[in-house]
């Protein structure tokens, strides 16, 4: 063990010296001693004292002497520049007093080996200042360390900064200044330290309930509570009331109440931890790669949207789904629905976050390769709210997909930090800009109502999302460039999709993948559908057909009244494809729409509950009008006169007597109407007949025969 010089020592129980710190002002290895100075506090002088080498050694081995540390006070520790000049003529004229002792380096043996000796008393004497005033400057030069600025002196300690001092009979403070000679200013009192309890009582009672209030309020209500008989007393002696003045009150509870048990006691203890708790880390100190930790969560967007179906139809305010790499900044899934925050549209961006996105940005009219989004993986751990995920469903579908579910405690917003900054960038470059947005807030009388201006659907914002999501992926963070040299080394931008993609290529991550059909089936909704003649039927008007080899036959035996149920996993987000387990020990295999239900394809499914609801209601409004009761009334006024009229006809015997003849009579009839209906046109067209025949006489001049065919020849 070494023992270095200025090093600091706990002695406990050693003979001959009395337990506490002393400091090692120096070694002497060949006469095997060492010299230590007791470190105590106050203006007591301390001589320094010997101790044998191996002793020491051996006593710090056996625990009887420990290390430690002894803190230098704060204005030693300050720069040259900032000390005043005055501090260091005093440090310089103490250092030159001593300096030749110092500077001897056989000075302490010699002290410490005579008790008698009288080196330090001739020092004094030859420079012509007390001992006693030598001695104190080696003990401050000894006790600091053994460095120049320890003899510095210590006025900043001087006048008892920061203690309270009893209050005489002398008005302190500064006197109010009246301008107007004719005016005097008002009797005060001094502060007391029963008017102290009392200032401590009121904050207490009034200040400190866990809401803000300000200082001013405190102080009327303390008055009226606790000086209520000085105050009458003045009223009715008509003099000025002997209370603690308010600048005396804002004094004291600055002084009496540390700033940050205020801060405390004046907010609740959700909006402490949210917003003013101090900072113990960054949000990525617990991840260490990209998928260690995705984040989930959901807000209502600030925009109206409109039913694609009728555009004059306002469907309200949707709710966007965003989840989020919480190493890398990096969007990975979003879900736009009209679906409340919970499981079942939860599950839709975790589906979204699981597979591929080309084929999703496709849909939307977006044409990306996968390198644009290269988010297809499973996290290690989902960070989420408690609201949608702590159900039975999720434990039992999510869990064993992902592994680890961490769920957020109610009201603490700042532990999903990056999703919840997420949705603030969005709604920044986006969202606030478009039509029917609320911006934000809420709706203030007189401006102009966001619903009146909504005109885009559900699809067409989910489109410009995916962009805003694209264009965030490729933007440059500041954060990032610290978090990783791999940026700084391969000399790429600080953006979430290059921290992402470097990070897969050197392998440096936490993130699984799993096929597609499996994580619909885990994550999807469950449905029943209808095996029909037509197809799969989920309703009466969506219709799907499969690539099953028995999917043609099995049609075959449902049109002959053996139709089924079967299991089903929908999307919410595309109605174009469901995915059906045909037989108990089959997986689930893709379906997509027949021709005949094109009208849905690619439909949300909340468009889907809106054709139905406006099926529904069209039918309940069907009712007979004016007109079919009018009809209504002619078909029965025509087949009564029928009737009446078949009654005057003479009555026939038989069934035969009544059809016989029936051609003929056909016939007949129609002759008869061919005959009356040339009349009426003869009888129409009479004085035009000249001009036609003429017309008809050009015409077959110009018409050529064909030849014809003799009949029996071969064709």
């Amino acid at each position: 063990m070494q023992v270095e010089i200025n090093s600091v020592w706990r002695l406990a129980g050693i003979d001959g010296f009395d337990d506490g710190l002393y400091r090692v002002l120096a070694c002497y290895p060949d006469y095997a001693t060492v010299v230590l100075f007791q470190i105590v506090e106050g203006s007591k002088l301390q001589r320094p004292a010997a101790v044998d080498l191996p002793f020491f050694l051996r006593q710090a081995e056996e625990g009887a002497i420990s290390l430690e540390k002894y803190p230098k006070p704060h204005y030693q520790l300050s720069d040259d520049s900032n000390v005043p000049s005055a501090h260091l003529q005093k440090r310089d004229i103490r250092l030159e007093q001593i300096k030749d002792l110092i500077s001897d380096p056989w000075f302490l043996l010699k002290l410490v080996t005579d008790s008698r000796s009288k080196i330090v008393a001739e020092h004094a004497k030859k420079q012509g200042v007390y001992v006693q005033a030598l001695y104190r400057s080696l003990n401050l030069y000894w006790k600091y360390g053994q460095e120049y600025n320890a003899l510095l002196p210590a006025y900043t300690n001087s006048g008892g900064a920061g203690k309270a001092r009893v209050a005489g009979k002398v008005k302190r403070g500064a006197p109010i200044r009246l301008s107007t000679p004719s005016l005097a200013a008002p009797p005060s009192v001094n502060t007391s330290e029963k008017d102290k309890t009392i200032f401590l009582k009121a904050m207490k009672r009034f200040g400190m309930k866990g809401k803000k209030v300000t200082f001013r309020k405190v102080y009327d209500q303390m008055l009226t509570e606790f000086y209520a008989k000085e105050l009458i007393a003045a009223d009715l002696e008509g003099r000025v009331a002997l209370v603690p003045q308010y600048r005396a009150f804002l004094y004291w509870i600055k002084r009496l109440i540390p700033q940050q048990e205020l801060i405390l006691k004046q907010t609740s203890p959700g909006d402490f931890e949210r917003n003013r708790r101090g900072l113990r880390g960054a949000a990525t100190d617990h991840t260490a790669v990209p998928g260690s930790c995705f984040e989930l969560d959901a807000t209502v967007l600030d925009v109206h949207v409109v039913s694609e179906f009728r555009r004059n139809h306002v469907l309200g305010r949707p709710t966007v789904y965003c989840v989020v790499d919480k190493e890398s900044r990096m969007i990975v899934g979003i879900h736009v629905s009209l679906e409340y925050a919970s499981w079942r549209a939860g599950r839709q961006a975790l589906v979204n976050a699981f597979i591929s996105k080309k084929e999703y940005c496709a849909r939307y009219g977006i044409e990306i390769e996968d390198s644009e989004w290269p988010c297809h993986h499973i996290p290690q751990r989902l960070l989420c709210d408690r609201g949608e995920f702590i159900c039975q469903d999720a434990e039992n579908l999510a869990v064993p997909l992902i592994g680890h579910l961490s769920i957020a405690p109610p009201y603490r917003a700042e532990l999903k930090g990056i999703v919840e900054h997420r949705f603030n960038i969005l709604n920044e470059k986006l969202i606030h800009d478009l039509m029917g947005t609320t911006r934000g807030r809420h709706y203030i009388r007189g401006d102009k109502d966001p619903r009146m201006e909504a005109v885009l659907t559900l699809d067409e914002v989910n489109t410009l999302l995916i962009d805003a999501v694209l264009e965030h992926n490729s933007q440059v963070f500041e954060s990032l460039a610290g978090q990783c040299s791999l940026l700084i080394e391969e000399g790429v931008a600080p953006t979430p999709i290059n921290y992402w993609n470097l990070h897969l290529l050197k392998q440096r991550h936490a993130l699984s993948t799993a096929d597609e059909a499996i994580i619909r089936a885990r994550l999807l909704p469950a449905d029943w559908v209808s095996m029909t003649s037509k197809g799969v039927r989920l309703n009466d008007d969506m219709y799907y057909e499969s690539d099953h080899p028995d999917f043609e036959d099995w049609k075959v035996i449902a049109r002959a009244g053996s139709s089924w149920r079967l299991e089903a996993r929908i999307d919410q987000d595309n109605s174009s494809f469901i995915f059906v387990r045909f037989r108990p020990d089959e997986g689930f295999s893709p379906c997509w729409l027949r021709k005949a239900s094109k009208s849905f394809d690619e439909r949300h499914h909340a468009d889907i509950l809106f054709f139905e609801d406006w099926k529904k209601l069209e039918k309940h409004r069907a009712k007979p009008t004016a007109k079919s009761v009018e009809r209504h009334q002619r078909r029965k006024e025509i087949t009564q006169n029928a009737q009446n009229e078949s009654a005057k006809a003479p009555p026939l015997k038989s069934k035969a007597e009544k059809i016989r003849g029936m051609k003929e009579r056909r016939r007949q009839s129609v002759l008869e109407a061919r005959v009356t209906a040339e009349q009426a046109d003869d009888m129409c067209h009479a004085p035009e007949m000249p001009e036609f025949d003429k017309l008809n006489d050009e015409r077959r001049k110009n018409v050529v025969s064909l030849l014809k065919r003799k009949k029996g020849e071969s064709k």
